[in-house]
């Protein structure tokens, strides 16, 4: 599988308690090897689990240097905001979702995973936002639909 990107709300859902199969995919997705994320992917995700999941700074901070082992991190810089700005303009999301989308194109990832962005949409012709949720939902269905094709004609 090739490296891929992946948005704040993909490692939330990994801690997640009240959906046992978003927090299989994410694991899945963080856990690979393939996972390139950035360091305000750290930043928000430490908001999120000490202000809404109420972690403690210390649990916070071993949950991050986890992530960070088993993920390329991608630092934020002042190329990559400038090119933010330009994907705020060209595709009107807001300035910290082309942030990432511009961190995912500079990390060179074709794929970035997001529950929250446009699913299907293709950035700059290089980068693919897909939401895992979503296709994992799709192959089940299909998976499930041949069985019982199978079933009616076999």
């Amino acid at each position: 599988m090739p490296p891929y990107f992946l948005d704040t709300n993909i490692l939330v859902y990994s801690f997640a308690d009240d959906d046992a199969r978003k927090r299989g995919i994410a694991r899945a997705l963080v856990e690979s090897g393939n996972a390139t994320i950035s360091s305000q992917i750290l930043s928000e995700l430490a908001n999120v689990l000490t202000r809404r999941l109420g972690f403690t700074p210390a649990e916070a901070r071993s949950r991050i240097g986890g992530i960070a082992g088993r993920c390329e991190v991608v630092a934020v810089t002042p190329t990559v905001i400038g090119d933010a700005l330009r994907v705020m303009e060209r595709y009107r999301y807001a300035f910290f979702d082309s942030q990432i989308i511009a961190t995912a194109l500079t990390a060179g990832t074709p794929t970035l995973y997001s529950e929250d962005l446009q699913d299907g949409q293709k950035i700059d012709g290089a980068l693919t936002i897909r939401s895992p949720f979503r296709h994992a939902l799709e192959q089940a269905g299909a998976a499930y639909r041949a069985r019982r094709a199978r079933k009616r004609h076999g």
